[in-house]
């Protein structure tokens, strides 16, 4: 049984729905998304894993990427990259050394293609910095040499990810990367549906 404001629809199957519920359904979703949208989710998942174990490295992965998006604010960088920074990690959580995928497809609706790439291809990169690891070639990265996105990622890797793992660094807290989450999510409102009654 579900209960209904005076402002919800009132059919019982899409194919009932009038013109009326239609505008009312709009109005309800953009106030959704206005307040809850991705950006807010994807801060809700980052919250959710403040208290993780750094699984034998010095911080956390939620400090790791706020560090790393904290570098990248300060340097003076667009909105697009410290979101990249700021969730450039997150599918840690939850998958393997597919992550920088991961975020790159959770991220894809609004975020450009060279940063895009540059998401998809940082672990990667990041291998050049892994300096003394057993099994990674460090030189991984070598096979991307002369590609559009190559001198950027690299960058991204050496100035801000892979030097992310201080627990000296003065990290910005989450909620001083919110309103750049919201203002990057958000953008100007689409127009409003018109339909005729």
């Amino acid at each position: 049984m579900s209960i209904h404001s005076p402002e919800s629809a009132t059919f019982r199957a899409l194919s009932e729905a009038t013109p009326n519920d239609w505008k009312i359904i709009d109005r309800a979703e953009r106030e959704y998304r206005r307040c809850h949208g991705p950006g807010r989710g994807l801060l809700n998942i980052m919250a959710s894993i403040a208290d993780g174990d750094p699984l034998g490295v010095p911080v956390n992965l939620y400090t790791h990427c706020l560090q790393t998006a904290t570098r990248v604010l300060k340097a003076g960088h667009d909105d697009e990259l410290v979101v990249v920074a700021l969730f450039h990690d997150l599918p840690e959580a939850f998958s393997d050394n597919h992550h920088g995928l991961l975020a790159a497809q959770i991220l894809a609706p609004w975020i450009s293609e060279r940063r895009s790439w540059l998401v998809t291809h940082h672990v990667e990169f990041q291998s050049y910095h892994f300096a003394n690891h057993p099994t990674r070639d460090r030189n991984e990265r070598d096979r991307y040499l002369g590609h559009p996105y190559f001198a950027e990622t690299a960058e991204f890797c050496e100035l801000y990810d892979q030097i992310s793992f201080d627990p000296d660094y003065p990290t910005l807290p989450l909620e001083e990367f919110e309103p750049i989450v919201r203002r990057f999510f958000g953008g100007p409102a689409p127009p409003p549906v018109q339909l005729q009654d």
